[in-house]
């Protein structure tokens, strides 16, 4: 595959010169990088923060979308390694560099709802470079060991438009707007066809060497918590579970506290031997 520049997929929120770390984070499905421009400032001033910006919307508009889960992930990883390399390059570390494991700048992938199975496959591919990823947080989707197909991609524009509705996220002027809502919905539908059609990889290939801290809504109607809390088998280190109040987008309602866990979990990750190790995994939920 064509490496793809690292301008078109990411996008930067909050440039540090010395950041602690750097949190990239992935969109739910239908999202953009500009609906996560509130909760990326909400980050300590240290921590630098890149949105993913899919195919066919915003600043990529003229592209066409994607509704497969391995060429997205392909684009993105291609993407995250440029920006390592180019910050390790920065720093004199060469150009070799993201492949030899030098990285000076800690990464973290966030990802909410769909986002969440596209941060893990992510995470997958990057793990070729072990330490490059050093925590995986996963928000308001079912873990792979339990996610199930769909068929909300397939329902006619009506019941399209109801789904929608009841799980909130979408705008209620968009949903006024016919000619406008004809427009979301073709980016809606194209995403819903990509993580409903997603199979993850077989159970024994499923773990990945990194932290996972999995975030749930406690009234949340699209996935159960039970099924949030799954993800402890999605990593072979360590599993931190946190439920909030709200439903599916509770972290637009009220970011902070979201926030104060995420970075809470890049501290675990970040101390000078890594996350401790424990004799479980840890499911705390609070």
């Amino acid at each position: 595959m064509k490496v793809v520049r690292s301008a078109s997929w990411l996008q930067c929120r909050n440039p540090r010169p010395r950041p602690v770390c750097r949190v990239v984070v992935f969109p739910h499905a239908g999202g953009s990088a500009n609906a996560y421009n509130a909760f990326a400032q909400g980050f300590p001033d240290d921590h630098e923060v890149w949105v993913v910006q899919y195919p066919g919307r915003e600043s990529r508009l003229a592209e066409p979308l994607v509704d497969e889960m391995d060429p997205l992930v392909d684009g993105i990883a291609a993407a995250v390694a440029d920006l390592v390399a180019a910050g390790s390059v920065a720093a004199g570390g060469g150009a070799d560099a993201a492949a030899a494991c030098d990285v000076d700048v800690p990464l973290v992938l966030f990802g909410h709802s769909m986002g969440a199975s596209v941060a893990y496959e992510t995470a997958r591919r990057l793990a070729e470079w072990p330490g490059l990823v050093r925590l995986l947080v996963v928000s308001a989707r079912a873990a792979p060991t339990v996610s199930r197909p769909g068929r909300v991609h397939t329902l006619a524009r009506e019941e399209f438009v109801r789904v929608l509705r009841d799980h909130g996220g979408t705008d209620d002027a968009i949903l006024a707007h016919e000619e406008l809502l004809d427009f979301v919905l073709s980016i809606v539908r194209n995403d819903y066809r990509l993580i409903e059609t997603y199979r993850p990889p077989d159970q024994v290939q499923v773990p990945v060497p990194v932290p996972v801290l999995a975030l749930a809504a406690q009234d949340d109607a699209t996935v159960r918590v039970a099924d949030i809390r799954a993800w402890v088998d999605a990593t072979t280190i360590r599993f931190d579970h946190r439920v909030f109040p709200g439903g599916h987008f509770y972290l637009h309602a009220d970011p902070a506290p979201i926030i104060d866990e995420i970075t809470a979990g890049i501290s675990r990750a970040l101390r000078p031997h890594g996350p401790v190790p424990l004799r479980g995994k840890q499911d705390s939920a609070g």
